[in-house]
């Protein structure tokens, strides 16, 4: 087990920057320019020479205009960047487990970006990891992340159906190579948990620096199956958790809520600077997080009636399997449901599930909805 000594010589700076952005054809250059130049997020001086790793958000592979991954307009821009400051560069993701690599890198657009500007992509499976044990969670990091000098982080904002939120403090979950991600989902099933260990993994990771793809987010059934939102900006920091505070103010979220932040309020409080930003609707589902507002032990008394679990539209479905493959509980049995002969939907084994919402991210065809309980509904009524 790796030791672990924070990699921060000092706190990241608290500061945020917004710059408003319309759209990723005409708006976006100059916005980026003006948040590099306002900000000073990532001066050439702090780049020379050392080894950047670019991470955005490559969840699984669908078109950038599905607003379910990092829009690779801004991904070239980052790149021609860090490159023309003398950095040496790579890009790395790990998908979720269900997802084809290569399928991931062709739909979204990352693949022909890296191919256009020389830089490589690295697959943190193939690339190795080390474990790590702090705060009594322990995970693996893959070692292209734990071996950089410096991360760039490009989270796309969106809402989640276990954290409400996803934008900067998880994007780095994806440091977490292959099925080991599917597996500390079954062990930290619970979304308080499941944040306490998002926050453990931060402090043995290389300093960051975060920019927040927020021109078209995602709201709804977040994180993969939600509608594309204009929310036209983008936002900086050197915080993670800032920059999450910070974004949850402007969609008008709860940061005491988001799993991943609780705790953190005080410490990483946002000094915000830039374009003053109102999204006046941003809508989250009801789901897995909703078990957060019960304390641990009613939840695991009343787990008969508190329960966040996939439902399948066997209409929807087609039988792709994905779902079954990323199940961390192995609650998932492909083709054994009750959907229409050639449409034949997954069997789920609700004694298993652990609402974890794996299957919910990497459905292709949004037929799976993270459902809670009605007495859980209830609850959060009142």
């Amino acid at each position: 087990m790796e030791p672990v000594p924070s990699r921060q010589c000092k706190p990241p700076s608290r500061t945020v920057h917004t710059v408003r952005c319309a759209d990723y054809a005409d708006a976006l250059p100059a916005a980026f320019a003006r948040l590099l130049s306002e900000s000073a997020i990532l001066p050439a001086a702090a780049v020379s020479g050392r080894h950047v790793l670019v991470k955005p958000n490559l969840l699984t592979d669908r078109e950038p205009d599905k607003a379910v991954t990092t829009h690779p307009a801004l991904l070239r821009l980052v790149l021609r960047h860090l490159k023309s400051s003398g950095a040496i560069v790579s890009v790395g993701d790990s998908p979720a487990s269900a997802a084809n690599l290569q399928a991931v890198l062709d739909r979204t657009g990352v693949g022909a970006v890296c191919r256009e500007a020389g830089v490589p992509f690295v697959s943190f499976e193939q690339a190795g990891a080390d474990s790590y044990e702090t705060d009594g969670f322990r995970f693996a990091i893959a070692r292209p992340v734990a071996e950089a000098d410096l991360i760039v982080s490009l989270p796309k904002v969106k809402s989640h159906s276990l954290t409400k939120l996803t934008a900067a403090v998880k994007n780095l979950y994806g440091a977490v190579p292959g099925y080991s991600k599917t597996t500390l989902h079954r062990l930290h099933p619970r979304p308080d948990d499941f944040g306490r260990l998002l926050q453990a993994m931060w402090r043995v990771l290389p300093p960051t620096v975060s920019i927040a793809d927020a021109v078209v987010g995602m709201e709804g059934q977040g994180p993969a199956n939600g509608r594309p939102v204009n929310l036209g900006f983008l936002a900086a920091s050197a915080d993670p958790f800032a920059l999450d505070i910070a974004l949850c103010r402007i969609l008008r979220l709860r940061p005491d809520t988001i799993p991943y932040l609780k705790g953190t309020l005080h410490a990483h409080a946002p000094e915000c600077s830039g374009d003053s930003i109102d999204v006046k609707s941003f809508d989250i589902p009801v789901g897995s997080h909703l078990l957060g507002l019960v304390p641990s032990c009613v939840a695991k008394l009343a787990a008969k009636v508190l329960w966040v679990r996939p439902r399948i539209d066997g209409a929807r479905c087609f039988g792709c399997g994905k779902c079954a493959k990323a199940c961390p509980a192995g609650a998932l049995s492909p083709g054994n449901g009750a959907g229409a002969e050639e449409r034949p939907a997954p069997a789920l084994d609700r004694h298993a599930c652990i609402g974890c919402a794996c299957c919910h991210e990497v459905c292709p065809k949004d037929a799976i909805r993270m459902t809670p309980s009605p007495v859980l509904r209830l609850f959060h009524v009142f």
